[in-house]
């Protein structure tokens, strides 16, 4: 009976270790110092059933044994507690010493370039159709818990470094990872990237003149920033100077005869104004190097109510920079493509249909500030 109740208290020690060290590992993987993944980890193993009063519980990170020693991206629990003997001890002397190790690693990721920030939402993130996309140096991540948080269905073909949502990942044969193993599930929410990006300033009376670019075929514009009230439609060539260009409600409509040109631009939409590119019309965007805007091509308003913005292009377009609707959806359909260039894409919800075909190169981009979430598991 007594050596019964040392293997019962046994197992609960290496619950209250594994729950531990599980918790360290979330701890660290928030950025906390020593003292405070101790903390957490202690708390944790006496939430479990670990006994202060009758043992220690030490914390390493990184390990300092085992298959992880040294290895920064894991950490260690060890928990003991000293049990009183009872008739035991008319045979030997001392406590009855019971011992349980755990070893958590975080899975490193690699940069996420399409994030969707739904919490809940079923296929926050989806590939469909006939959609083909390639990723570089950048990866896939979605914040909802759903069990098809990033779902990869039909004739859809994926090629990205990683995969992963803080709920489940639903593919099938179309997805192929280059870097990770397998799709991660259980991966943290990842933080908005560009929660910090400032609106523009704008005179409430400075609506610029012309919003239309029409006109007969062969027609050049040559704009500059500025306000345009009630959206912005082109439908012929038009060559835009650097600058912030805000569509102030309406529609940013690029039609199907429109050949829209910019180096350093980008467009901040607000008051429920949407983007429509037309599949057949060719757009060679580039956000500005350096500034408040520094990467960012689109800004949708955080304020603005859900909606979907759809971009399209055909094979000659290019979108270098970042597209960006914390709360509406982005549909990437159509012909369109990013010509290789770096196009990271956060909104609510993201949707890749149609006859989509893109490949974003952002290799030697430094996509850091939106790091991909690295699952946790118990390794030891």
């Amino acid at each position: 009976a007594e050596v019964g109740y040392w293997q019962l208290s046994q197992r609960k020690v290496q619950n209250a270790a594994d729950i531990a060290a599980y918790t360290a590992a979330v701890s660290m993987r928030s950025g906390n110092n020593a003292t405070v993944i101790e903390q957490a980890a202690s708390t944790a193993a006496g939430e479990s059933g670990y006994l202060p009063g009758r043992g220690t519980i030490v914390v390493e990170q990184p390990p300092v044994s085992g298959a992880f020693n040294a290895d920064t991206t894991a950490v260690e629990v060890v928990v003991t507690e000293n049990l009183p003997r009872a008739f035991s001890r008319f045979f030997a002397e001392g406590d009855v010493q019971v011992t349980g190790r755990a070893v958590a690693q975080v899975e490193e990721g690699g940069s996420s370039c399409v994030l969707a920030l739904d919490s809940s939402a079923s296929g926050a993130i989806t590939f469909i159709g006939n959609a083909t996309t390639y990723l570089i140096g950048c990866s896939v991540h979605a914040n909802s818990t759903a069990s098809n948080a990033v779902n990869v269905t039909g004739s859809a073909a994926v090629q990205t470094p990683c995969v992963s949502a803080t709920g489940s990942v639903s593919a099938d044969s179309g997805l192929t990872l280059t870097e990770c193993s397998s799709p991660r599930g259980g991966a943290t929410i990842e933080p908005d990237p560009y929660a910090s990006v400032p609106e523009p300033e704008f005179a409430a009376d400075s609506c610029k003149s012309q919003t239309t670019f029409g006109g007969k075929k062969g027609s050049v514009y040559n704009i500059t920033e500025g306000r345009y009230c009630g959206g912005m439609k082109v439908q012929r060539t038009v060559n835009m100077a650097p600058g912030t260009y805000v569509i102030d409600g309406g529609t940013l409509d690029i039609t199907s005869t429109a050949t829209l040109a910019g180096s350093g631009v980008t467009f901040f939409l607000t008051n429920g104004a949407t983007v429509k590119m037309n599949g057949s019309s060719t757009s060679t965007l580039s956000a500005p190097s350096s500034g408040d805007y520094e990467g960012v091509l689109i800004y949708v308003d955080r304020d603005d109510p859900y909606a979907t913005h759809k971009i399209n292009g055909n094979s000659a377009s290019v979108f270098d920079g970042a597209i960006y609707s914390a709360n509406g959806h982005v549909d990437i359909l159509g012909g369109s493509t990013s010509g290789g260039a770096c196009t990271p894409i956060v909104g609510r919800t993201i949707d890749f249909s149609g006859n989509t075909n893109l490949q974003f190169d952002c290799d030697e981009e430094d996509l850091a500030e939106n790091p991909a979430s690295g699952r946790i598991s118990l390794v030891e």
